[in-house]
């Protein structure tokens, strides 16, 4: 194994040797760099200066409008606000500075004008009034007071004898059944139209104390036979030409029993009992014997109403239009402006209609112009014919 071994002593010197300049190399760079550098080149200081330069100029812009950028970002970001639990609620944000130009003078308040007559606030007399109630198997009934008091004078809602103007009464009937409708009307309609409620109304307490606490003067839509009949039925207890007249009065009390504070009655079903002069009769002479009104709404051509409330000295008046049997807008428009014509000429009419939305927005508008005409809107006790009839 030594015999492999070789030794080279002239590769030993050499290898030594240039350890020897790689470590005499490391001291001299070492060396250099403690020396002094040379100086930059003029070219590229001035590189160097320009470009501090505009750095700086860079910075002072930043400080100058960087809240702006800020600002411009974060309006353009998408922001989410989320509420912490516990967290104190955030303080509302400062309203802006008034500014220092002078507010605009504001126009002078417009004239009060004063309200048309017959819209004037009035109070009715509270019902049932003392004496004018009856107390029977039925239920309490409307009768005239021991003093002469009658329900449809008591009940009335005012209006001035002294007011000459030609008159027009509308009659809005068959109220009560829809609640809807009947609040609509009761919102919509001026006070100067009369209601008159059906007696199968829900709440017709309130509904009647509401419309007189407006000041609508109030009537009952008793049902009667139509023409119809029995196809059309008007509902239970109506009065019915085939019944005996004692009977028919009874279902007339019924009706009468649901409430108090009504002037009187009409019917919107009765075309077939009110051309009937003999079922009339007892209908009549108990509506005299309480004090009470009748309109004749002249259902038919041949309605015998109004006769049979003169021949018993009934108070009476008779519809001279149905406004709403054509619903258009311009059909019940033309029928008020008939209305109109009649009263001009005759000195008074009578109207009457249903709680239709149509028929409530048209009369609502119509009423608007009615003094500015020459024409007041009355009450329908107001437009009542009397007479004495046969037993005074």
């Amino acid at each position: 194994m030594l015999g492999r071994l070789k030794f080279d002593p002239l590769g030993a010197i050499r290898r030594g040797g240039e350890r020897f300049r790689n470590l005499h190399a490391v001291k001299r760079w070492r060396y250099r760099e403690r020396e002094p550098r040379k100086p930059l080149p003029l070219p590229l200081l001035a590189a160097f200066g320009g470009l501090a330069v505009a750095l700086a100029g860079v910075g002072g812009w930043l400080m100058m409008k960087g809240e702006e950028t800020v600002q411009a970002r974060d309006a353009g970001l998408p922001q989410v606000t989320v509420a912490v639990k516990g967290a104190a609620p955030p303080q509302p944000a400062k309203p802006p500075a008034p500014t220092q130009a002078a507010a605009p003078t504001p126009p002078p308040p417009p004239t009060p004008v004063a309200p048309a007559p017959q819209e004037a606030f009035v109070t009715l007399t509270p019902a049932p009034a003392a004496g004018l109630v009856e107390e029977t198997k039925t239920g309490p009934l409307p009768r005239v007071a021991e003093d002469g008091r009658r329900p449809w004078q008591v009940y009335a809602r005012p209006f001035p004898a002294t007011d000459k103007r030609p008159r027009i009464a509308i009659v809005v009937s068959d109220m009560g059944l829809s609640g809807v409708t009947t609040g609509a009307a009761l919102q919509k309609l001026p006070v100067g139209v009369t209601l008159a409620f059906l007696p199968y109304a829900e709440r017709l307490d309130s509904w009647v104390e509401q419309a007189r606490t407006k000041g609508h003067e109030v009537m009952l839509s008793v049902p009667m036979e139509p023409l119809g009949f029995p196809r059309d039925d008007p509902g239970p207890n109506a009065l019915l030409t085939t019944l005996p007249s004692d009977r028919n009065v009874e279902r007339l009390h019924w009706s009468m029993s649901k409430v108090m504070g009504y002037t009187g009655i009409t019917t919107t079903t009765g075309s077939k009992f009110v051309g009937n002069a003999d079922a009339l009769k007892p209908v009549m002479d108990d509506l005299k014997a309480r004090g009470l009104l009748f309109l004749d709404p002249r259902l038919t051509p041949k309605s015998q109403g109004a006769a049979a409330a003169e021949k018993a000295g009934v108070p009476r008046a008779s519809a001279d239009r149905v406004i709403d049997r054509d619903l258009a807008r311009n059909a019940i428009d033309d029928q008020l402006r008939e209305l109109e014509t009649v009263a001009k000429q005759q000195g008074s009419a009578v109207g009457i209609g249903f709680p239709y939305p149509s028929t409530v927005e048209r009369l609502s508008i119509w009423a608007t112009g009615l003094q500015d005409r020459g024409i007041v809107l009355a009450p329908l006790s107001a437009l009542i014919t009397q007479t004495k009839g046969p037993n005074g």
